[in-house]
């Protein structure tokens, strides 16, 4: 008799399990909307140009497999934070930066970091949110409160979110924080709700856990940074989990970043070192590979601008398949122009779990059971089906509603 007798089996992710479902189905019309992973115009997730050129260079000229550091590549490291944390932009203090597996490993990395030197403190996460981010921070050990970030009927609960930081969470507690992009709803606070929300960060005396996985994808790579950069000009200390997935199509390399940063005169040195011992016990050292392609591209200049030429045109792509959704002015229950609005690869369709179901076994169209699609997957080749698709489905759910209620079935 062995403990593994009795272990349970354990349900699949929700969001994999849709997404490998979609991967069997072999319609000629399938629309896979569910993994966010960045799609071109003819639906392939492209490796870029600039990557293939930094790749090139790197095969022609390593000249070991040996260990690197627990901090990781260090020519990454440095570049990434001039990157993310430019001097001359952004008045903080860089008090460590270590390479992590991908923005995940810096989120895990981030939480047991707070877990071990902040007992008791609750990590606040705003719902909807990415369908790892609960996981993650439970895994960690830290206690999870969550709260509406969303209106029920679409769209930002400021209200609920500055209750939390004004009354609900106790000093020393960690708030996380998407700066652009949010995953799930694309719909990101303005300006002005995000300046009062540093402000409130900082009267509260709260730790920001930031997640900045689609850095680019949302106006520009230097616009794009103006909020986090707001964030560390203010608060004592903020830990930024930095993914190169999405912007660098580097989504199997996993290459990320975890940057520590603000206001405090902590030791760099300290904290650099709690840092690589979490990093040393959980996978030893990081890989080389795509943390190499990542600080070449950065450092090297004709790479660089390539590299952001490259982002700028996904960063197109989302906007017009925005803008082409608008001109629908309603998808189902949804106002089209709310997602012109948006940024990011995301947003959320305040679809039934019925019609979902529906659209998924009927039609051969799939999202997250939350009605999050990845509107990069859809093109011109798709975008119209995608639309009727939803409307047709949405339409007769209401019909038959209707009828159901004695009511005439075009009511």
């Amino acid at each position: 008799m062995s403990f593994l007798d009795d272990l349970p089996l354990l349900p699949p992710d929700p969001l994999l399990a849709v997404a490998r479902q979609a991967g069997q189905d072999n319609r000629a019309g399938k629309i896979d909307l569910t993994i966010g992973v960045y799609k071109d115009r003819s639906g392939q997730t492209p490796i870029f140009r600039s990557v293939k050129a930094a790749e090139s260079y790197l095969v022609q000229n390593e000249r070991t497999k040996s260990y690197i550091s627990t901090d990781g590549v260090a020519t990454f490291c440095s570049a990434i934070t001039a990157f993310v944390l430019p001097t001359h932009q952004v008045a903080c203090n860089r008090l460590a930066t270590v390479q992590t597996i991908g923005g995940t490993g810096a989120l895990s990395l981030a939480g047991r970091f707070l877990a071990e030197n902040c007992p008791g403190q609750a990590v606040w996460i705003g719902t909807p949110t990415w369908s790892n981010h609960v996981a993650v921070m439970q895994q960690c050990g830290l206690p999870i409160q969550t709260y509406p970030r969303s209106l029920p009927g679409g769209g930002r609960n400021f209200t609920a979110m500055m209750d939390v930081l004004a009354n609900k969470a106790r000093r020393g507690d960690i708030i996380l924080l998407q700066p652009v992009c949010h995953n799930p709803t694309g719909d990101d606070w303005n300006d002005a709700e995000w300046a009062e929300i540093v402000e409130q960060v900082v009267r509260a005396g709260l730790v920001p856990l930031v997640d900045m996985a689609y850095h680019g994808l949302g106006q520009t790579l230097d616009a794009d940074l103006l909020r986090l950069h707001a964030l560390m000009e203010k608060v004592e200390i903020a830990l930024l989990c930095y993914s190169c997935s999405k912007n660098f199509g580097l989504y199997r390399e996993r290459v990320g970043a975890l940057l520590v940063g603000g206001q405090s005169r902590a030791r760099p040195a300290a904290l650099q070192s709690q840092l690589a011992a979490i990093a040393r016990a959980s996978y030893s050292m990081p890989p080389a590979h795509g943390a190499g392609v990542v600080g070449h591209i950065l450092t090297t200049p004709a790479l660089r601008a390539q590299w952001e030429d490259e982002v700028r045109d996904m960063q197109a792509h989302l906007h017009a398949v925005r803008q082409t959704l608008a001109t629908h002015e309603r998808i189902g229950p949804c106002n089209a122009r709310a997602i012109a609005r948006g940024q990011g690869m995301f947003c959320m369709l305040p679809l039934p779990p019925a019609i979902i179901m529906l659209l998924r076994n009927e039609h051969g169209l799939y999202m997250a059971d939350n009605g999050r699609i990845n509107l990069a997957a859809l093109n011109e080749n798709n975008l119209q089906r995608f639309v009727s698709l939803i409307n047709q489905a949405w339409e007769s759910a209401q019909a038959r509603t209707a009828v159901a209620a004695g009511l005439p079935a075009s009511s």
